[in-house]
């Protein structure tokens, strides 16, 4: 398997920018951030709370939901916040959300929600008790108790084998299309080689694919940079990604005859038919993102759940941590929120790989 030390010298990971010190929100009065109306009317204190915090629109429009179920079941159980302990929120986390439809309401929250909730719930009651509650916090109590473990379905990488299969289907059918000469007569067929080989050659995900324009990519430091503002996020290319993108981005450059902005969208979609098809920004849906990546997929033999975008950015750790990469190598080139993430994610492809049989031998022994 191709050593990721190929894609960096040491030291020259480019780190998470340190945020700003002594920088706070600036404050604000919310008349509905008093203790007596979260009692009363915890899902509106929340929302007004929820409002104040640095978080995306989409995340808030999530945590609304989750806290207005769980303010659903706690009336439902004639229960008040200052009356909550945290035997309550595991009765609550193994539930059934009685929101779904018929055939979905026996589901229960997965392993990666329970822990949503259970840190929502910390923060709620930290926060309750900065306007006068007096009790525990119930949040921290469960947290600790691990009430938020759960049994979600363990993180997927591509095998070994699986992984060579995909670099060999990227670089045979690259190989073709020079020796062909093809160009612009196939270029969604550049175009879907480079979608592979930025998510197992550089762990992009959908949402990233989606927005990603020409002057995020450098193909001469072979990196994307998808930094934000206190947040870097510069994934290194692995070496066997590079000529599929470069070969992309060439014919693409021969399409709107060498004319491109660099706010071009690199993953454009076919607009010669459909609706809505005639504006020069059209790009690949994350429903034809996840369709193409599954078609390139099947012809490498992978199919199934581990036929997706998720499980190549999983391959691409994978790769980097076979390769030697460090934790903040791991934050900077995935765009991971902490190092604790990268240690979760370590840990879980360590546990993905098969044991060797010495150890199952001596396992079995005892």
């Amino acid at each position: 398997m191709e050593s990721a030390n190929s894609t960096y010298t040491e030291g020259h990971a480019i780190k998470r920018q340190a945020p700003h010190q002594n920088v706070s929100p600036a404050g604000r009065r919310d008349i509905f951030d008093t203790l007596p109306l979260w009692l009363d009317s915890p899902s509106l204190a929340y929302s007004s709370w929820l409002a104040g915090q640095r978080l995306k629109d989409s995340t808030k429009t999530v945590y609304i939901a989750m806290f207005g179920r769980f303010c659903q079941w706690l009336k439902g159980q004639g229960r008040r916040l200052d009356h909550l302990e945290a035997d309550d929120i595991r009765k609550f986390l193994d539930s059934a959300n009685p929101n779904l439809p018929e055939s979905r309401k026996a589901r229960t929250n997965s392993g990666r929600q329970r822990q949503q909730y259970v840190r929502q719930l910390e923060k709620v009651f930290a926060h309750l008790g900065s306007l006068g509650h007096s009790g525990t916090n119930p949040g921290r109590i469960a947290g600790y108790e691990r009430v938020g473990s759960g049994s979600d379905k363990p993180t997927r990488f591509l095998s070994r084998e699986e992984t060579q299969a995909v670099i060999r289907l990227i670089q045979k059918r690259l190989d073709e299309l020079r020796r062909e000469e093809k160009s612009i007569d196939e270029w969604m067929e550049f175009r879907d080689l480079a979608l592979i080989g930025v998510m197992i050659g550089g762990g992009l995900k959908v949402n990233h694919i989606e927005r990603l324009t020409l002057n995020c990519t450098d193909t001469v430091e072979e990196r994307i940079d998808l930094s934000r503002p206190n947040h870097a996020h510069r994934a290194r290319l692995l070496t066997f990604a590079v000529p599929a993108v470069k070969a992309w981005l060439s014919v693409q450059e021969q399409m709107h005859g060498r004319k491109l902005e660099p706010t071009q969208k690199i993953f454009e979609a076919d607009r010669s038919s459909g609706f809505g098809r005639n504006s020069n920004t059209v790009t690949l849906s994350a429903s034809s993102i996840h369709r193409r990546t599954q078609r390139l997929l099947a012809l490498a033999g992978i199919t199934g759940e581990r036929a997706s975008a998720q499980t190549l950015r999983n391959t691409y750790a994978g790769l980097l941590i076979d390769g030697g990469a460090t934790d903040d190598h791991l934050v900077d080139y995935l765009g991971l929120q902490s190092s604790a993430t990268a240690q979760r994610l370590r840990s879980a492809y360590a546990r993905s790989q098969p044991k060797r049989a010495g150890v199952a031998h001596i396992s079995e022994e005892r």
